[in-house]
């Protein structure tokens, strides 16, 4: 029976200027124990930077923190969504979708995490769809110095009953000090807990590990369900994020993940071609081109 592993702590650097910069973590730095996590983005931004762009074979998840302004995505689908603060917009790419993302109004900042997660192999060439989890829809933990949110996905006996095109679990924990909250790690699933501020312990096995912000910890390949236990050392608060590893082998380019390279270079075509749709943007709008 396999015990639960765990990647070395990790500080990536903040990258970027005043319109956009972030903590980039790519799952190729954890020796696959994010799996089925690619990667992720703690962002703040101010503009459009990256304007109208496809996705295929995996998915974007674009979580606004309380405190930013709201962030406005539009899709080649029609889908024209406000991510209000709190909320989270799951764009499930499937076969390939192009979407852009902007602040709300132009200037203002949004923060959030913009995280990519892989779709298994036989599903990548499915038609595209899109969910949003209002704020409002999140069940949340309260305790005396815990506030723990649902974000999707369960802890213990907290459900968020929204239904979502993959299994996958989010927690956005607030944690005083000395204040601790326990979540137990199915078994066979990876977890990665990223430090947004502050400091604190995560307790597993009787070991005790502590991370401040910045810092990113993942883990997987525990046969046995894993008792976790996050304990304030400061007030802190930390994302921590689960999902069932598929173990499958992925090519990409930009946001694309496909499962061999022909499924890259087809998808890339596709792209071209307009099988995906486009946004043109004129001035302040938006326009929505159809796939072909």
């Amino acid at each position: 029976m396999k015990k639960l592993q765990l990647s070395s702590i990790i500080t990536p650097e903040v990258q970027g200027d005043e319109q956009f910069f972030a903590r980039k973590v790519r799952a190729k730095d954890f020796n696959g124990l994010m799996d089925p996590i690619i990667g992720f983005d703690h962002f703040e931004l101010t503009k459009d930077i990256f304007g109208p762009h496809p996705h295929a074979g995996m998915s974007a998840l674009s979580y606004v923190f309380e405190d930013s302004a709201p962030y406005q995505s539009i899709d080649s689908l029609g889908n024209n969504v406000t991510v209000t603060p709190g909320s989270l917009l799951w764009t499930w790419a499937g076969r390939g979708v192009v979407h852009s993302e902007y602040p709300v109004p132009e200037g203002a900042s949004v923060e959030g995490l913009q995280l990519f997660v892989n779709i298994p192999a036989n599903k990548k060439h499915l038609a595209p769809q899109s969910v949003f989890i209002d704020k409002n829809a999140m069940p949340e933990i309260i305790e005396d110095g815990i506030l723990v949110r649902v974000v999707c996905g369960s802890t213990n006996t907290v459900v968020n009953t929204i239904v979502t095109p993959e299994p996958l679990t989010i927690l956005h924990a607030f944690i005083e000090s000395e204040k601790e909250y326990k979540h137990t790690l199915p078994a066979g699933w990876s977890g990665t807990v990223f430090a947004v501020e502050g400091h604190f312990e995560i307790i597993i096995n009787d070991q005790a590990i502590e991370l401040e912000e910045g810092n990113v910890l993942a883990m997987s390949q525990s046969d046995y369900a894993e008792p976790i236990t996050f304990k304030g050392i400061g007030n802190s608060q930390l994302l921590f994020i689960s999902g069932k590893p598929l173990k499958e082998e992925i090519f990409t380019q930009g946001a694309m993940a496909m499962e061999n390279r022909d499924a890259l270079t087809a998808a890339l075509a596709d792209y071209n071609a307009g099988k995906m749709g486009f946004i043109k943007i004129d001035g302040t709008t938006r326009i929505v081109v159809a796939p072909v």
